[in-house]
Formats: structure tokens, sequence, C-alpha cells
């Protein structure tokens, strides 16, 4: 089981890379100009739901955010070890790939950056 939650893992990542290196290659064909935005960073609207019954543990000391983003609000904490239940995960607009996230024992929960987790985070997009 562990081997097909990592294929399924590495074969999404490889798509969220095959499209941003798409769309990085699109970007070369344009001239960016002074008032082009990057990406628009929201941090409340991603819709999620418990779609994953993986888990995992934390691989140091990271906040859950309020949004896919690193700028975006804290909601919890977690320390290197910390296990969390995955309930499904997202792309952001820098197609980095988010976990939304429940602390085993607590009420807490967030975005955590699939980065900081120690098995790549949930299989299942919201």
């Amino acid at each position: 089981m562990a081997s097909s939650r990592v294929s399924r893992k590495v074969r999404r990542t490889l798509g969220v890379s095959l499209a941003a290196l798409g769309l990085a290659a699109g970007a070369n064909l344009a001239t960016a100009t002074p008032g082009s935005a990057v990406a628009a960073i929201s941090c409340s609207g991603w819709g999620h739901s418990n779609n994953d019954s993986g888990a995992g543990y934390s691989t140091g000391t990271y906040a859950l955010k309020t949004g896919p983003y690193a700028a975006c609000g804290n909601t919890g904490q977690t320390y290197a070890g910390t296990y969390l239940y995955y309930h499904c995960y997202v792309v952001n607009d820098y197609g980095n790939t988010w976990t939304y996230a429940r602390i085993s024992g607590t009420s807490t929960e967030g975005w955590f950056s699939d980065d900081n987790l120690d098995d790549g985070g949930a299989t299942a997009a919201c």
C-alpha cells in the first residue's frame, strides 16, 4: 500500500511539474510588463473536504496555515514528528502542493506545505 501511495504522489507531482514547465515555456514567449502580476495570493476561499484516509508526520517545526501559501495566517503549530491526518490537497498559483490536515488528538486544522511532510502529503484532491 505504501508503494502505491508513493507512486500516486510521484505521478501527481510529475504532472504538476510538467504543467508548470509548459507554463514557464509559454511565459518565455510573452513580454513582461511592469504592471503584470506574478501570482494572486488568496488565503480564503480554498475548498476542502475529507477525501483522503492518509496520515503522516511533520518533518520539523512549521505552522498550519489559513490558506495554501506561506504568507497566510497561522491556525496551529507542529513540531518534528507531529502526526497529521490528511483531508485533501490543492496546487496553489505557484504550482506548490499543500495538504489540508488535522493535528492528531486535536481539532486544529489547516493547510500544510507538502514539502514539510515526511511522505509528501495527501493523494486525494480537494
